[in-house]
Parts: C-alpha cells; sequence; structure tokens
C-alpha cells in the first residue's frame, strides 16, 4: 500500500494544476507547440501591417495536414481571414486564449504548424518572404 502513495499525490497534483507542460516558456511564446513544429510564423507586427495571407494560403495549398494557431487577441477583421484560408484549405484551425500568450509587437499573432519537428532555418514570416515589406 505504501508504494501507492506517490502515485495517488501526483495524480492529485495533476488534477489540480494540471499535467506539466514540457518546455513551457517556448510553448507560451509559439501558442502552444514547439519551435521546431513551425512552418509559418507571423508576428503582431507583420500582421498589422501586411498582409500574409496570399503566403499563407500558398503554404496551406501545399500541405493540408498543417494546422494554423491563432492568437485570440489578433483583430476580429485580421483573424476572420487566416481562419477563412483555413477553412477553403480544409486544415485545422484553433484560437489559443491564455494568459501566457502575449500580445506585443514581436508576440505570434499566427502560426502554421506540423505535428512533428520540420526544423526549418526561417519561421518569421518577413524574413523568409522578404516580398511581403514590397507589397505595402
Amino acid at each position: 500500500m505504501q508504494g501507492k502513495r506517490p502515485d495517488l499525490d501526483q495524480r492529485i497534483q495533476n488534477a489540480v494544476f494540471g499535467l506539466p507542460l514540457v518546455r513551457p516558456d517556448e510553448q507560451h511564446r509559439c501558442l502552444g507547440t514547439f519551435y521546431e513544429r513551425i512552418e509559418l510564423r507571423i508576428s503582431f507586427a507583420e500582421a498589422l501591417k501586411y498582409n500574409c495571407s496570399g503566403v499563407l494560403q500558398r503554404l496551406l495549398k501545399e500541405n493540408s495536414k498543417y494546422q494554423l494557431l491563432i492568437n485570440g487577441q489578433l483583430d476580429m477583421d485580421i483573424m476572420g481571414q487566416y481562419i477563412q484560408s483555413a477553412k477553403q484549405n480544409g486544415v485545422l484551425f484553433a484560437i489559443r486564449n491564455s494568459q501566457y500568450y502575449r500580445a506585443d509587437s514581436n508576440s505570434a499573432a499566427v502560426i502554421l504548424c506540423a505535428d512533428h519537428a520540420l526544423n526549418r532555418d526561417t519561421v518569421d514570416a518577413l524574413e523568409r518572404y522578404p516580398q511581403l515589406n514590397k507589397d505595402v
């Protein structure tokens, strides 16, 4: 009976506080996913200044197994464009609202990710697609 006590304590801790996260700081910066799974990351500054929907649309057509994560603090008009793109391409999407997800200019507003590691060298939209800067 004595050996069951630590297991019971751990179950109670998980029930009260939730399951512990692996690399929680990274998951908070990446809307609940890991950096190595990201295909494209659009910051709040990029989402508000540039129209990234064309680039995103192209990536969604290439791989419909991706998932779109959207920060719930993003402007509803902009969020609607990304949701519409996801629906048109049959891609799963989730709107993430948590006190841990920031909404400053460098924080993630939209993340296109996979369920496995992609290990992209560049995931930021403006760095990867500099033509966005010229389209403004």
